[in-house]
């Protein structure tokens, strides 16, 4: 009895200098090992919120740099580089900006989808981005000439190196590959944020709130300045909201890739699937799923009633860094003008092409809005 007493009493005491262990040995902060209990609540929660909304909570409650585990690995969160990539968005909005006059038209309107998409190509193509880009793809190539077996890195970088490695694609291509899949392509983000401001227009409550939480997070720093945006909660549902209302790409392709069953339909291995999100996201789940309202996200919702990038392996890679450029982009933006699109022109009036994206049919009355700079409270008018 006391020898099973003393074996116990040992593995006890092993138990413990394993957690030790594995509790102090990483100096970087994070959530605690707990005896295996934290690898399993931390997957969990990336499991539940999403990966993008749970690396804003572990960033904004630990830091710049995070140690947590997600299928029971070790993985790094940082967002020392997002604050760069806010500081690059700032800038070049703030230069556009800067430089309206040679934009408006004798009527006093800016074709504002233009103005939108100068503003993103200048982020993708500033030198800070594309070193990143560079020093990535160091990287990756890198991996790919140590490594003994290719099968597990072929992926779509790895692609655009072969092509390069065979005279196919020159470095600038490759990189230029790489960067407008980060930025979820410049095109498509345009588009958004100009969706963005139609919404915004026709919701002047929002645009209201939006301005006075500006005001209370930026106040008289000004958005060149080090702004928190992650507390920016009003504007981050305004976004999501926009991007869930009216997509850009409401659709996605896939194919089955075994068997399967869904809700009774018996799907092949093979079968191509095309996922209309644009439907997905007006489900009941949502309090009011066929209006515009910011109380649609009230509650954090889960990933299967909200894709506006696709999800799973195949969810646009792009996704994280969208989402900074877009805050950044409309906090500079609006803290300077109130837009103002011609009158009688909504989102619903404006011809669009739906092919693999949601495209307006660009002509002068359509895209055309009057910039005007804010010195009082936002008001809902149409030039």
């Amino acid at each position: 009895m006391s020898e099973a007493v003393t074996l116990l009493l040992l593995l006890m005491l092993l138990l413990l200098l394993t957690v030790w262990s594995r509790t102090n040995r990483s100096h970087i902060p994070g959530p605690s090992f707990l005896a295996g209990l934290g690898p399993i609540l931390s997957y969990s929660r990336f499991m539940w919120m999403g990966i993008g909304t749970a690396s804003n909570y572990y960033n904004h409650k630990y830091g710049s740099t995070v140690r947590v585990w997600i299928n029971g690995e070790e993985t790094l969160i940082l967002s020392k580089q997002v604050v760069r990539t806010e500081a690059i968005c700032v800038s070049s909005t703030t230069k556009h900006l800067d430089s309206l006059q040679e934009m408006t038209n004798p009527s006093g309107h800016v074709d504002a989808l233009n103005l939108l998409r100068a503003i993103v190509v200048d982020i993708s193509n500033s030198q800070e981005l594309q070193d990143v880009m560079e020093n990535l793809l160091a990287i990756k190539r890198k991996t790919i000439n140590e490594s003994e077996k290719l099968d597990d890195y072929r992926d779509f970088a790895t692609e655009l190196i072969f092509s390069q490695n065979h005279g196919e694609l020159s470095a600038d291509n490759v990189r230029q590959c790489i960067l407008e899949m980060v930025i979820a392509a410049p095109d498509t983000l345009s588009i958004s944020l100009f969706f963005m401001l139609m919404l915004l227009k026709q919701n002047p409550d929002v645009e209201l709130k939006i301005v006075e939480e500006m005001n209370s997070v930026v106040g008289e720093k000004g958005a060149d300045a080090n702004v928190d945006y992650q507390s920016l909660k009003v504007l981050e549902s305004f976004i999501n909201e926009s991007l869930r209302f009216h997509p850009v790409v409401d659709f996605t392709m896939r194919k089955a890739l075994e068997d399967d069953t869904i809700e009774g339909i018996t799907i092949k291995k093979g079968t191509n699937i095309i996922l209309n999100i644009g439907l997905m996201h007006k489900t009941e789940f949502f309090p009011k799923p066929k209006e515009f309202c910011l109380k649609n996200f009230d509650k954090t919702v889960p990933s299967r009633f909200f894709q506006p990038f696709g999800c799973g392996p195949r969810s646009c890679v792009g996704k994280h860094i969208a989402m900074v450029m877009m805050k950044a982009i409309l906090v500079t933006l609006l803290s300077r003008y109130t837009v103002c699109p011609r009158q009688g022109c909504t989102l619903s009036s404006i011809k669009l092409i739906n092919n693999l994206s949601q495209q307006p049919v660009e002509d002068d009355h359509s895209l055309a809005m009057h910039f005007i700079p804010r010195t009082t409270p936002p008001q809902h008018t149409q030039h």
